[in-house]
Order: C-alpha cells, then sequence, then structure tokens
C-alpha cells in the first residue's frame, strides 16, 4: 500500500493565498506604439521584468535597471541605475525620456501579448519578445 501525505491540501489552512506574480514577469517586450511625447531617436523602449522585483528598461540609449513593486494595476519604480554612455543626436534625450516616464506610478494592464504602461501623459504599447 502506497500512502502519499499532503495531496489535495495546497491552500488550504489559512485562507490566504500568495499573491501571484504580475503576468508579465519573466518576460521582454519591445514598444509597438507611443502616445504623448515620443521617445528621442525613435526607440523603441524595451522593458524587461527578469523577476518579480526586478526591471530593465532601454530606449536607444543607456541601460536602466532598478527595483519595482506592483500594487494591483499599479507598478512602482525604485530608483533606477544605468550605464553611462554619451549618445549623440537625436537618441541624447532617450534617458531623460526614460526618467520622465518612470518618475511618477505607472498603471498597466496586459491582453494576451500586448502589455500597455501608462504615465502622466505618456501610454506605450509594448508587445511581448521572444528570444
Amino acid at each position: 500500500m502506497l500512502f502519499v501525505s499532503g495531496l489535495g491540501i495546497s491552500g488550504a489552512g489559512s485562507g490566504h493565498a500568495a499573491p501571484s506574480a504580475p503576468p508579465f514577469v519573466g518576460k521582454s517586450y519591445s514598444a509597438t506604439a507611443v502616445t504623448g511625447p515620443q521617445i528621442p531617436g525613435g526607440g523603441p523602449l524595451q522593458v524587461t521584468f527578469p523577476a518579480a522585483n526586478r526591471i530593465s528598461l532601454f530606449a536607444g540609449c543607456n541601460r536602466h535597471v532598478g527595483e519595482m513593486q506592483v500594487d494591483g494595476s499599479v507598478l512602482r519604480l525604485g530608483s533606477l541605475a544605468s550605464t553611462m554612455m554619451a549618445c549623440p543626436g537625436p537618441r541624447a534625450g532617450a534617458d531623460d525620456w526614460i526618467a520622465t516616464f518612470t518618475r511618477e506610478p505607472l498603471t498597466w494592464y496586459s491582453v494576451g501579448h500586448a502589455l500597455v504602461l501608462s504615465g502622466a501623459g505618456t501610454q506605450v504599447l509594448l508587445t511581448e519578445k521572444y528570444s
């Protein structure tokens, strides 16, 4: 006779389920449309979510990485660290665009393979990138 304990018990007891990770964690996205101020140099904005509390952004100049917190449909970014390359021409303003876009909390929603990030006066439609 084989006896396996614990089957069917997952989630029972306390009545509190652990919060699930947002659907974008572990994925990378690239912008297909920006409503509002455009990315200097044309971008596109590339966003990667390597872990439940980490984000990486690139809009054509330097890569920005940092911590994030997701509360429902609100995404809050902590201080971002970045590479420090000088970017000539139109891409020179891409880093300032990221800083302005992420300064206030963003709202997000996803539909299928698309992710929409909205900030003060700017909305970005991103589609999932596949390796």
